[in-house]
This record gives C-alpha cells, sequence and structure tokens, in this order.
C-alpha cells in the first residue's frame, strides 16, 4: 500500500493575509504540499496578533497556518519583488486574496506570474467578486455573512443575527481548497494550468442555497410552500442543560412519543404525519416541553432507546475530553518552539485509513527566509 500524501510534491506560494487563503493552505499542506507563505516584512499577516497567543502568534494564526514556511518580503521592493517571482517561477500554485488589481500593482498578475511560469495554477479570492458595485470594497467574515443572506437565515423573532464563527471566511477556504484540487487533477490530464476565481459572496451563497434559500428555489405559481428546516433547530430544557433531538420522519417522531410515554400520539391523525405536527405546532411544542422534568441523562436515554437522533449540547471545554472525539483520534498535540505545547487537529478525511497531518507548527514570521532564498541560488 502506498502511504504517500496525495499532494506530495506540489509546492503551493501563498500571498494573503487573515483567514481565507491561509486556511486552504494549511489543508494542503496536511495532503502533504510544501507551503511557502510570503508575509509583509516587519508587519506579518495580522492574523497572527488577533487573540489568545503565546510568543507573539496568536492561537488563530496558529490553526490556520501550521505546516507552512514563511518569508517576509516587501514587495514593493525590486529585490524583494525578484524572490518572489524566483518562488513562483516553479510553483504549482499562487494564491492571493487581495481586492482586485493589487496583485497587477504590485507586478504579480496572472500575465507577468505565466510569462515565468506557464504550469502555474493562478488563485484568486476577493470578497464580492471581479466586477459589480462591491468589487472593490473590503470584505470580512461579518460583512459577508450580512450581504450573503447568513444573518437572515440566523434571525431570531425577526431580529438578524450572526453565526458567531468565521462562517464564510472558513467556507470560501475549503471551497478554493477543492478547486485547487481540481485544477491540479485537469492539469495532469491535459496540460492546461487554468485561473481560478472565487468571491467570499459566492462561496457563502453556494453553501447556504441547498437549504437556506429552499423556499426561493421553485420559481413556478403553483408551488407549495411549506416551513424551512430553520425552524426545526429548537433546543429543549431539560433540569440540568439542553438537549437536541433532530426528528425528520415519522418514525423518528414516533419515537419522542414514547420517550414521552405518549405512545397513543401514533395513531393520533393531529400528530402521526408531517402536515398534522405542522397544523398542530403548539400542542406539539407543548409536548416537548415535558422534557423539562428530566435530566438531560434521563432524556437521552429514552431518546436513544427509540433510535432518535439526539446529543446534549456540548461545551468547548467538554469537547475536549469528548470520548467521540477521542474515539476519532482528531485532536494531537505538537511542540512549537514559540508556542509551546499546541493543541491542533488532524485532517478529517483518511487515506486508506492514513491521518494526514503536517506536524510542523506556525512558523514564525519570516522564520524560513534564509533557507528558503538559499534554495533559489
Amino acid at each position: 500500500m502506498n502511504n504517500s500524501k496525495p499532494l506530495e510534491g506540489i509546492k503551493v506560494v501563498e500571498i494573503s493575509t487573515i483567514i481565507t487563503a491561509s486556511l486552504a493552505t494549511m489543508m494542503l499542506a496536511d495532503q502533504g504540499a510544501d507551503v511557502i507563505k510570503i508575509e509583509q516584512s516587519g508587519i506579518g499577516d495580522p492574523m497572527r496578533y488577533l487573540g489568545t497567543q503565546k510568543g507573539g502568534i496568536s492561537a488563530l494564526f496558529a490553526n490556520c497556518n501550521r505546516g507552512k514556511r514563511s518569508i517576509d518580503l516587501n514587495l514593493k521592493a525590486s529585490d524583494d519583488l525578484e524572490i518572489a517571482k524566483k518562488l513562483i517561477s516553479d510553483a504549482d500554485v499562487l494564491i492571493n486574496n487581495f481586492r482586485p488589481g493589487i496583485m497587477d500593482k504590485l507586478g504579480l498578475s496572472e500575465n507577468e506570474c505565466k510569462e515565468i511560469n506557464n504550469d502555474l495554477i493562478y488563485v484568486s479570492i476577493n470578497g464580492f467578486g471581479n466586477e459589480g458595485p462591491f468589487s472593490s470594497s473590503p470584505a470580512y467574515d461579518h460583512v459577508v455573512q450580512a450581504m450573503s443572506g447568513a444573518t437572515d437565515i440566523q434571525s431570531d423573532a425577526n431580529q438578524p443575527q450572526y453565526i458567531k464563527t468565521l462562517l464564510c471566511d472558513k467556507i470560501t477556504a475549503y471551497t478554493v481548497t477543492q478547486s485547487i484540487s481540481s485544477a491540479l487533477l485537469k492539469r495532469e490530464r491535459t496540460g492546461a494550468a487554468d485561473r481560478i476565481d472565487l468571491s467570499m459572496l459566492d462561496s457563502a451563497v453556494f453553501f447556504l442555497w441547498p437549504d437556506g434559500m429552499m423556499n426561493h428555489t421553485l420559481l413556478d405559481d403553483d408551488v407549495q410552500t411549506l416551513a424551512p428546516l430553520t425552524k426545526s433547530y429548537n433546543l429543549y430544557k431539560c433540569k440540568d442543560g439542553y438537549i437536541s433531538i433532530a426528528a425528520l420522519n415519522d418514525l423518528q417522531w414516533f419515537g419522542i412519543f414514547k420517550a414521552l410515554d405518549k405512545a397513543e400520539y401514533i395513531d393520533d391523525e393531529r400528530f402521526n404525519s408531517t402536515p398534522a405536527r405542522s397544523e398542530n405546532l403548539v400542542e406539539v411544542m407543548s409536548l416537548l416541553s415535558k422534557f423539562e422534568s428530566m435530566t438531560t441523562d434521563e432524556a437521552l436515554s429514552k431518546l436513544k432507546n427509540e433510535d432518535v437522533p439526539c446529543s446534549a449540547t456540548t461545551t468547548l471545554d467538554e469537547l475536549m475530553n469528548h470520548p467521540q472525539i477521542e474515539a476519532n483520534g482528531l485532536f494531537k498535540e505538537i511542540s512549537s518552539l514559540n508556542q509551546g505545547q499546541v493543541r491542533a487537529l488532524r485532517f478529517p478525511a483518511k487515506f486508506n485509513n492514513q491521518e494526514l497531518m503536517n506536524h510542523a507548527p506556525a512558523p514564525a514570521l519570516g522564520e524560513h527566509k534564509s533557507e528558503i532564498i538559499d534554495s533559489l541560488k
């Protein structure tokens, strides 16, 4: 069995800041790619300084830049720009996440890069697209959540709400990682090295679309409009916490009825089908409130006995020692000269049961500069 990583031998040059490109290339590094991160001399990626940190490197930066080599350059200086071009000359992928036109001003447009490396896959991420009224606007996750409809999907009592994680940044990173893999496969098959353009806005809407936009998909006048799946996202209070229940078919609802000692509801026309339950939602919610008389363990035991999908809510502290996470071997511990002991995650997918992870910690600013420049001589 060949246990080599799928992207071994692939060289990626990253010129970016913050999340989108950084997380994307870290996933490529986990899969075997050699990733060189070019950062601004003296400053570096601003993500280095955001949030909890040690040794001048934030945990957020570490979580998006593990397994890379760092070189700091001033791309407005001709000598440093020439170093960047030498790195690009034998790279498989160049990725940036600047607003349209910035790479052109730096002298690293697609045409200029293709002149020195016609096999280069040129990847450009931006906030809103290359054209249009917002194409030159600055973009961060909060703004894209608002524009993409995410805050409307998440709304509570008609009050828009954020999803309190870097949703649009991260889904853009996953989208670009998949796109780069496809471009590498196409290049291997056809010899053509593509340019990839994608925006955070397009990535976010594409991600939200299947369920979030289900009531904006069918366009004929005779469409039967029902409640969106967002209405199924409820937590149920118990004596000592909250539980999640995901009942999406009749059998699972019948299991809930049995767990609550209401087996007679199975034959009750008010509750024995999805349309009937929708019409009698007040009574259904009243029934579910009976979990308040149970502990979470009692409620989960009854639900699991009926094969109803369920879970207690898990705090982040509890997640660190969750038995299923431990069984999956998701968390790893690595050592960093700058940050000490660091908890890190392996890549979620396994290849032939092999875990994929680059165990090198996130680099200090310019940590590998001398090594990288020497390799160009």
